[in-house]
């Protein structure tokens, strides 16, 4: 449990243009991230902010969050648009919600219209859509079947309809994590390391086969990322491997208690994406 020990956060709100750092009251967060394409959710509760901060958060000219979280050093834990603020009371204390969704605003407002002409690729399809998003940037993305178009092809809709269809054509997930698209097939992973989860390096319990794959609970880390690896190393050997990441909850309080992250993981034969569309 050592790892526990110097944990440290920083919560950023803002918007494009201006913002302010939270390090110094009492935070808690309870954030959930899949590999599917529904927006991740997030509830950060920030206790006392002063009034002017807490305005912007209440009428909106502040409508984003990141929080960075970690023990040495910091890693993003979650990042998302505000989708609710609200404020109540405990006790004494002022405390203000915020229900965030990763990647909402352009899940419910980004756009395709574009004609892409014959000779073009799949790949470009989805450089289309990508670039339709005013809020999430490329992140790791892959096209296996990268074939040229014969004809011309019309994207125009939602640009999570394209996203979709291109996922079922390339049998592929896409998401918004932490403000990045990704595109990732579904027997690739993402080229950075494993993270390895052993009882040394911060679990909590033994893995739990179910139906939706291993569970497995550590204490919070940021390094574990939708779509990337975890080597598992457990005092019951015949789960250890490398499992794909497809579901993560990081919990905690700035006030005390276990900062834990929740990970579901589905074994198999994965190969590291090859390269950013």
């Amino acid at each position: 449990m050592t790892q526990q020990f110097g944990r440290q956060y920083r919560l950023e709100v803002g918007n494009a243009t201006a913002g302010i750092a939270i390090d110094g009251l009492r935070v808690a967060f309870e954030v959930s991230k899949t590999i599917d394409s529904k927006p991740n959710p997030g509830k950060i509760q920030i206790w006392n902010l002063n009034r002017s901060n807490m305005a912007a958060l209440l009428d909106g000219r502040y409508d984003r969050a990141r929080l960075w979280a970690g023990y040495e050093t910091m890693r993003v834990l979650y990042a998302g648009d505000i989708v609710k603020p609200r404020i109540k009371r405990d006790g004494m204390d002022f405390v203000l919600e915020l229900e965030c969704g990763d990647g909402e605003v352009d899940h419910r407002t980004a756009r395709v219209s574009t004609s892409l002409a014959g000779g073009t690729r799949n790949s470009d399809a989805l450089r289309a859509a990508a670039s339709s998003m005013g809020r999430a940037t490329p992140g790791a993305m892959d096209v296996p079947r990268d074939t040229i178009l014969p004809r011309g092809r019309v994207l125009n809709g939602a640009a999570r309809d394209v996203l979709t269809d291109l996922g079922a054509d390339q049998d592929a997930d896409w998401s918004v994590q932490d403000g990045e698209l990704v595109f990732i097939p579904t027997d690739k992973v993402l080229p950075t390391d494993a993270v390895e989860l052993s009882q040394e390096t911060g679990m909590v319990g033994g893995p739990e086969a179910t139906d939706n794959g291993l569970q497995l609970t550590c204490l919070l880390n940021p390094a574990l990322a939708i779509g990337g690896l975890v080597r598992v190393r457990s005092i019951l050997p015949w789960f250890d491997g490398d499992y794909k990441i497809v579901a993560l909850q990081h919990s905690g309080d700035a006030l005390g208690g276990d900062w834990l992250t929740k990970i579901t993981a589905v074994g198999g034969k994965f190969k590291k994406i090859e390269s950013k569309s």
